[in-house]
């Protein structure tokens, strides 16, 4: 497949990377199209309130993670490692050279752990041959504080003379982004293993190489730890906008149950206006991190139950809980999860869905008892296909 480029003064990348797809276009027409795919999904649902798409402050450098697996190009007998994303047809990764939807900082950090990684003649790893090491670079940054943790994730669990390569790693990257702070401050490199053929890049096994293995990071007066592995919105930017369209939805004194919690960001916001938030999260990780802001946050009326979904709920039943949160993954509820919420008889459900195709396989479900009231796109992916959107369920035996 041939693909035509636009202007290079867009994106070196733009029309072959599968990262993009709105960069050629004017954010305003970006955002109608979105905004219409909603109501094109939804249109089965006559009485929906269509709400007006809240756009991204900023629709470019908005992602505080990356993901970038690391790939291969032949130049004549040798292979030069490459980093950066797929191509549209994901048959190999792109060698990035700049991102315009990726923090600045995060795109140094990037180009720096690549430069390191063909110094040190780290070859990417090949999922057919089982052969080569490195499969991925996982890096956060901190909208609040500037700081940056990076994980390279391998597919063996010996990095190669490991304390002086991490040294190097560690001067490649202060080289790059200064001492000014304008990139952002380093503060932990993590070697994570994954020996799995898996299209998860994470594994379970760490190793914390330099600093520590966490950033500090603020949304609105609380503060949290996050890892590699929390579940965070890639735009912090925007994230305020999107809690408070949850908060807008939870009546005062509320007990409510936040389900799929990660770290507690949307318990720990809608807290004031509640009586009571139980907040369940299976990452056993980010259960941990809600815990411990928990004690530095002083919140009082939070509480945290670690398991699926699926599992904790049933146990819920009879407890009068008013309001259910839910954020769930990008595939969704599921059948089982839906049937005990159709059983529990809350008065609202709040769902926040990051792909409006698995919301409305599960609004189908859910409108056997409840109507649906509204639906709010917020753009929290600007110049890509991908939407959040804000969805409000009414129970049709109490209105």
């Amino acid at each position: 497949m041939t693909t035509t480029k636009p202007n290079n003064s867009i994106c070196t990348h733009f029309g072959t990377c599968g990262g993009c797809n709105y960069l050629d276009i004017d954010y305003t027409k970006e955002l109608r199209k979105k905004e219409q795919n909603i109501k094109e999904l939804f249109k089965a649902y006559r009485h929906v309130e269509f709400k007006t798409i809240v756009p991204s402050p900023s629709p470019e450098y908005y992602r505080h993670k990356i993901q970038l697996p690391f790939g291969r190009r032949n130049v004549g007998n040798k292979t030069l490692l490459t980093l950066g994303l797929f191509n549209k047809e994901a048959s190999f990764v792109l060698d990035q050279t700049e991102c315009q939807i990726q923090d600045p900082g995060l795109t140094e950090v990037a180009l720096a752990v690549k430069q390191w990684a063909r110094r040190e003649g780290l070859l990417p790893y090949n999922e057919k041959s089982k052969r080569g090491m490195m499969k991925y670079l996982v890096a956060r940054k901190s909208i609040s504080t500037g700081e940056i943790i990076l994980g390279i994730v391998t597919a063996k669990e010996d990095l190669p003379h490991a304390k002086d390569a991490s040294k190097r790693l560690h001067t490649a990257i202060q080289n790059r982004i200064g001492k000014t702070g304008k990139f952002g401050k380093l503060v932990g490199i993590i070697h994570n293993i994954n020996t799995k053929h898996t299209t998860m890049a994470l594994g379970r096994e760490e190793h914390l190489l330099w600093g520590r293995p966490y950033i500090h990071e603020h949304f609105g007066k609380h503060k949290f730890r996050v890892g590699l592995s929390t579940f965070l919105q890639v735009n912090p930017i925007q994230t305020p906008s999107l809690y408070n369209l949850v908060l807008d939805e939870i009546e005062k004194d509320s007990r409510v149950i936040d389900a799929y919690s990660g770290i507690g960001t949307i318990s720990f916001w809608i807290a004031n206006q509640s009586k009571e938030v139980l907040g369940i999260e299976e990452n056993p990780n980010s259960h941990r991190t809600a815990l411990e802001s928990l004690k530095y946050n002083k919140v009082h009326n939070v509480r945290f139950r670690k398991g699926r979904v699926a599992e904790v709920l049933p146990t819920l039943y009879g407890k009068n809980y008013d309001t259910i949160v839910l954020d769930p993954p990008r595939t969704g509820l599921g059948q089982e999860v839906i049937e005990t919420i159709l059983g529990m008889g809350f008065k609202k459900i709040v769902y926040v869905s990051c792909d409006p195709l698995s919301l409305r396989e599960d609004s189908i479900l859910l409108t056997k008892q409840y109507f649906l009231n509204s639906l709010q796109p917020v753009d929290m992916f600007p110049r890509t296909d991908h939407v959040e959107t804000v969805a409000v369920f009414r129970n049709k035996n109490l209105t």
